[in-house]
């Protein structure tokens, strides 16, 4: 019994190392499985729909996943281990002796066909914790060889679980401050963010991204779902955080950048979509940093960076922020409301100032500190 308590400490080392990132999950569940006499374990995340939001398993063919996904493995109505145990308490554990397998394989014969061909004859499973009507699962599984798990691996098991949604909450904690702290900072620099699901549902946002959806002139939020105010920008940021979303924990794709219009397809707003890192996180649905930019915010921001720069007046510095978004004498005359003879002593003064000659070196000096 002493190697069984080792081999007990030693996996809940590995969940808790994990919940920290202090050691990885992957870690953690191949320790159970061989802890438990399992040739695979897995953390599954089940939305209230029954869609898996995460799927975690180690040692098994790659395309195991979309196979699974394929013949709707996750459904209450194809998978009875799934049915049950969604609706078992947390911390119940159910071994094969609770499931119909053998019926739901001769009901669905694809569902059979998966569960023969990764060897999926015998599972130890159940609810560590339920949340927003899903459910985040652990579970073992054991080939026909094999045969169902024993009492001994099943307590140990069941010893291991409460660590396991202990770990589980940890880093949920520590992901829910993080999405805090990244809206927080997104605002300490007056930015419109969103961090966005998969689906297009806002995890968390800054108050400037707040304010924003409020206007609702090129972004709202309907049902918690970031949209635009036409049907063919609204897809392009659900295609930008599918990409987002496919692109996490890889080799770090580059931002999606593009312009949404508002109701009268007039003005624009630039959209910046990328990938939050992170492979192993449970939350699923906070796979994408959305940055909003309208052209009045860029404006700003020039004109702060010029009056800091070169001591500029506030009227001087917004004349050069609109120099710098490209306009000339004329059209800043028009905005502004002066002539153009005040708009060019204005720009005389400004190129004084800033040591340079002309309009271009100075759209590049500011430019270059944005």
């Amino acid at each position: 019994m002493r190697v069984k308590e080792e081999t007990f400490t030693g996996v809940v080392d590995r969940f808790q190392a994990a919940a920290i990132g202090a050691g990885g999950w992957t870690d953690a569940l191949r320790s159970l499985a061989t802890a438990t006499g399992a040739h695979t374990a897995q953390l599954i995340g089940l939305s209230a729909d029954a869609t898996a939001s995460f799927n975690w398993m180690v040692d098994i063919p790659p395309e195991m996943p979309a196979d699974f996904a394929a013949v709707d493995g996750h459904r209450p109505n194809v998978n009875s281990r799934s049915r049950i145990a969604r609706r078992a308490p947390e911390l119940t554990v159910l071994d094969e002796t609770a499931f119909t397998t053998a019926e739901d394989c001769r009901r669905t014969p694809e569902y059979g066909e998966m569960i023969r061909r990764y060897d999926l004859a015998y599972v130890c499973l159940g609810p560590l914790m339920h949340q927003d009507g899903g459910m985040i699962g652990m579970s073992v599984a054991r080939g026909a060889s094999v045969g169902n798990i024993s009492a001994e691996e099943k307590r140990l098991y069941a010893a291991v679980a409460p660590h396991a949604r202990s770990a589980v909450r940890t880093q949920l904690a520590l992901e829910n401050q993080s999405l805090s702290l990244l809206a927080d900072v997104m605002e300490a620099v007056s930015t419109a963010a969103f961090i966005c699901a998969a689906d297009g549902r806002v995890r968390a946002l800054s108050p400037s991204a707040e304010r924003l959806a409020s206007e609702g002139r090129w972004l709202r939020l309907r049902d918690g779902r970031l949209s635009a105010r036409n049907d063919a920008d609204t897809l392009r940021v659900l295609e930008a955080v599918d990409a987002a979303a496919a692109a996490r924990g890889g080799a770090g794709a580059p931002p999606r950048a593009f312009v949404v219009r508002d109701e009268a397809g007039v003005e624009p707003l630039l959209v910046e979509v990328s990938a939050i890192p992170g492979e192993h996180a449970f939350k699923f649905d906070a796979v994408a940093l959305l940055i909003a930019r309208s052209p009045r915010d860029a404006e700003i921001r020039s004109a702060e960076t010029a009056r800091a720069l070169y001591g500029l007046t506030a009227t001087e510095a917004t004349v050069a922020a609109k120099l710098v978004a490209g306009l000339g004498p004329q059209a800043v005359a028009e905005q502004t409301g002066v002539s153009v003879g005040t708009v060019r002593s204005h720009i005389r003064r400004i190129f004084e100032k800033a040591r340079v000659k002309s309009q271009l070196e100075l759209v590049a000096a500011i430019s270059a500190r944005l």
